[in-house]
């Protein structure tokens, strides 16, 4: 009686960390599904911003254009009044607006990248999500 006892309490020692090993990897692939989500959420809160900046640059991109384009007609209307002086005052402030036409638009280039990038993580956390999500049943 007493070997059937230290038996089943062997077999029981035994099993019950078998079987407590078996609802860990569902318990983590559940913890790193959250994880993931979490990451896809903030990957488009970042997509979000991305966005923001990206039309923010353009309109600035704009209004410095139209600068650009207001400062090239008084410099011409200054060359045919033949007033030199501020036909060169002018076109130093057109070749300063062109300056910032050049950095907006290399604004616009970083932002488009970073866009593409965040969209490129939020991919790829989907699908290390998916396939974690799949694990677990």
């Amino acid at each position: 009686m007493k070997t059937k006892l230290i038996a089943a309490a062997l077999v029981t020692a035994f099993a019950l960390p078998v079987f407590a090993q078996t609802g860990a990897p569902a318990a983590s692939a559940v913890q790193q599904v959250r994880q993931d989500n979490k990451e896809i959420r903030q990957d488009t809160k970042d997509i979000r911003a991305d966005k923001a900046e990206l039309a923010r640059d353009r309109k600035e991109l704009a209004v410095d254009r139209k600068q650009r384009e207001i400062a090239r007609h008084r410099e011409e209307a200054a060359i045919k009044r033949g007033d030199t002086a501020a036909a060169e005052k002018f076109e130093a402030r057109r070749e300063a607006e062109q300056k910032e036409v050049r950095e907006d638009k290399h604004d616009i280039a970083k932002d488009r990248a970073d866009l593409h990038r965040d969209r490129m993580e939020r991919r790829h956390d989907r699908r290390h999500r998916n396939h974690d999500a799949a694990n677990t049943k």
